[in-house]
């Protein structure tokens, strides 16, 4: 593991695998890598590749510290950080809600190729519901309560289904990341709500790949449609038999294929 600065002074926890072009990955909503084995090794099997795989620990989350205020620049500011410090350009690959950053990255020079897993935008949504909610359990310490409601309200799980994931020896570290919820989805309510998507990602022209299974929650492959139109140089692509979360033998080599 490795760390480096972001531009706030916010230290930022790495592992990068493999030597060659950087690739970073960048999570989602309660991603970070003791979570989330699997983009561990979709990184691992990169690296081996002839790439820089770099998968980092969002601020907030995991082993990175975090600095207030938060916006969505302090987490571009953040892979910016990372990609100097791994070798710029970078390819950027996003799950789900982590599209917020790729795409705003893409927009500064420092992206060369951006992947994109079910960005969740759903043009008109109105999140501020959800984000106040999630605020309020928040400042009052109520990170239990908080990734319940994340999982029953927001991603709308069954609450016999949530009860079970509280029973867990992950359940403590979803609760720990319960205020990047707010981060997150305040990110993802500000594209949500912007009525002219192709205007703010005109700037996003480098190749850009949009995935989708079709195996995932209702609505997703139609957002990443939408996504792929309204980006200038885009893809889709569908992949058979996947959720919300790719496994590492189906988007590895398909991944590989678009890097390179």
């Amino acid at each position: 593991m490795s760390t480096v600065l972001s531009a706030d002074g916010t230290s930022l926890d790495y592992d990068r695998y493999g030597e060659g072009p950087t690739v970073v990955f960048v999570g989602g909503a309660t991603q970070y890598r003791a979570l989330d084995e699997g983009t561990t090794e979709i990184a691992r099997r990169v690296g081996m590749a002839g790439f820089s795989a770099v998968v980092y620990d969002r601020r907030g989350r995991g082993r990175s510290g975090d600095t207030a205020p938060w916006a969505l620049e302090r987490e571009v500011e953040d892979l910016a950080a990372i990609i100097r410090e791994i070798g710029a350009p970078a390819a950027v690959y996003t799950s789900s809600s982590g599209a917020t950053i790729g795409l705003e990255a893409a927009r500064t020079g420092i992206v060369s190729r951006l992947a994109l897993y079910e960005p969740p935008f759903f043009a008109g949504a109105d999140n501020s519901a959800h984000v106040d909610a999630l605020r309020v359990f928040v400042n009052d310490g109520k990170y239990d309560e908080a990734m319940r409601y994340n999982l029953t309200h927001v991603m709308n799980l069954p609450n016999e289904a949530v009860e079970g994931m509280t029973h867990s020896p992950a359940w403590p570290l979803m609760t720990a990341v319960a205020p990047t919820l707010v981060y997150d989805f305040t990110a993802v309510h500000d594209v949500n709500v912007d009525r002219d998507w192709r205007a703010r990602w005109a700037e996003v022209t480098v190749p850009t790949i949009v995935y989708s299974g079709d195996q995932t929650f209702p609505g997703m492959p139609e957002a990443a449609d939408a996504v792929a139109a309204a980006l200038p140089h885009a893809e889709r692509r569908v992949l058979t038999g996947q959720g919300h979360g790719p496994t590492p033998d189906a988007i590895v080599p398909v991944l590989l294929d678009f890097l390179r």
